[in-house]
């Protein structure tokens, strides 16, 4: 293949990643970014999305986009979304079918991959994994439990939160 080839064949198939992510949230707006570091560390850089682009609790439909910044296990994106609910006063008893549910749904994580978490208008929440469906959770609590992770007021990162609905300066 001649590098001239070779360019265009890169370039329609970047074109089409980019398509096929923006297909996902195409009648979306974005309401925010941020990226989480911890300590020296880039974890992940994420955008929320809305209708219309503004943020207003309970809200829906509404996209949470994370593209990771490093490989993650699942077993410690299970441990870490434990973790938060516990911190947010979620019952164990409560998340606990969740966590079985998501420990099928969820892949490990590579550097680069897009996550999308997508709540529909019916209040079910579906995952994709590089524009890829992987599982989708029926519960309506169990959506709002799961966004609550980035979007309550008493999580565990009030800087990320206030990026992502819009209120940082």
């Amino acid at each position: 293949m001649k590098p001239s080839i070779r360019c265009i064949v890169l370039l329609l198939i970047l074109c089409s990643s980019v398509a096929q992510s923006s297909a996902l949230t195409r009648e979306m707006q974005p309401i925010g970014s941020a990226k989480l570091s911890v300590f020296l560390w880039d974890i992940y850089h994420s955008t929320l999305y809305s209708a219309d682009g503004t943020y207003r609790e309970n809200q829906r439909p509404l996209a949470l986009q994370i593209t990771y910044l490093r490989d993650i296990d699942a077993d410690d994106l299970l441990a870490s979304t434990s973790d938060e609910w516990d911190k947010l006063g979620i019952a164990r008893e409560v998340y606990r079918p969740w966590l079985t549910q998501l420990a099928r749904i969820w892949p490990d994580i590579k550097e680069q991959d897009e996550f999308l978490f997508l709540i529909n208008d019916d209040h079910s929440g579906a995952f994709y994994v590089n524009q890829k469906p992987v599982g989708s959770i029926t519960d309506k609590d169990f959506s709002a439990s799961f966004i609550r992770i980035w979007l309550d007021p008493n999580g565990s990162y009030p800087k990320l939160r206030k990026q992502l609905i819009g209120q940082a300066k």
